[in-house]
């Protein structure tokens, strides 16, 4: 072979599809050669001359063996899709289960989730922020499980000290959320969902571009929900007056291009992509950097 010796053909071949197989074929038998095709995943090794028993044999067991590995690769994938549809609904009922205890924002997660999904797909995000985004917008409230219900549930104005106490809700949410490995990608979004483009919000202060886009993405999801539904406190307002609220307010309480996003989203009827758009519903599953525990310290990630 005048570019390249059969080894180096092998190992290209086997780059290129694991799954063909190969049979090597020499009438010059070399140990080291032998070793070194046996190494490079070589499926059989025949030595001129050789008889056509032999060779159908070869061919033979080549055969089984790819349709095993073929076997095996469909199984995986079906393998992964279930684990899919299972972690998505097992994340899905966690959530109900905590947005239960408030009776006053049913189905406020799904909505939220629809809203930051597309609104996010508008601004481009790639996989991981909108896996993260995902996580957020099913648990930025989750902190509320450690809020008394005579305050999340009180039927009219919260007193400052209410409300001092409510806005402890994002701190506690990644309080919550840090045993649970596969939920730290969430943290951000958590923390960062009451903080305002001009450093206004809580918990941090932040300000601008310092929130971390998932934050500012469900600042604007959460709110126009908030404004479409009953609370304690007033009846539902408007979809036109809280459109008109994220206008008013894009540039002070929320970021002006997530605003714009989120209008362009909202003109297409939110359409979106990964994660909830893959098939029935399923969400990819966070890589092997995203599932490490990482330690999110609520305070120093405010500051």
């Amino acid at each position: 072979m005048p570019e390249m010796t059969g080894i180096e053909l092998l190992k290209l071949v086997k780059k290129r599809d694991t799954e063909i197989q190969v049979i090597v074929i020499t009438g010059h038998p070399d140990v080291d050669f032998a070793v070194e095709a046996i190494r490079s995943q070589v499926d059989d090794y025949l030595i001129k001359p050789f008889e056509m028993g032999q060779l159908r044999h070869s061919v033979y067991r080549a055969l089984e063996h790819r349709a095993l590995l073929q076997d095996n690769r469909r199984y995986r994938e079906h393998l992964e899709e279930r684990v899919h549809r299972y972690l998505s609904d097992g994340l899905r009922a966690l959530a109900a289960a905590i947005e239960a205890r408030d009776r006053y924002t049913g189905g406020h997660l799904d909505r939220v989730s629809k809203y930051a999904l597309a609104t996010g797909t508008e601004l481009g995000l790639d996989e991981k922020s909108m896996w993260s985004l995902w996580l957020g917008s099913l648990f930025h409230d989750v902190g509320k499980l450690a809020i008394p219900d005579a305050i999340l549930n009180k039927p009219g104005p919260l007193t400052e000290e209410d409300y001092e106490e409510m806005k402890r809700h994002p701190e506690l949410g990644v309080e919550i959320i840090q045993s649970i490995s596969f939920l730290v990608p969430a943290a951000m979004a958590i923390l960062h969902h009451q903080e305002r483009w001009d450093g206004n919000g809580y918990p941090g202060g932040l300000k601008g571009e310092r929130i971390s886009i998932e934050g500012r993405i469900l600042a604007v999801a959460d709110a126009f929900d908030a404004m479409l539904t009953d609370r304690p406190y007033r009846k539902a307002l408007t979809e036109d007056y809280a459109l008109s609220e994220l206008e008013r307010c894009a540039g002070s309480q929320f970021d002006p291009g997530v605003v714009r996003a989120f209008m362009r989203a909202m003109d297409k009827g939110f359409p979106s992509r990964a994660p909830l758009s893959l098939g029935a519903g399923a969400v990819p599953l966070p890589d092997p950097e995203m599932l490490a525990k990482t330690e999110v310290d609520p305070q120093e990630a405010a500051e």
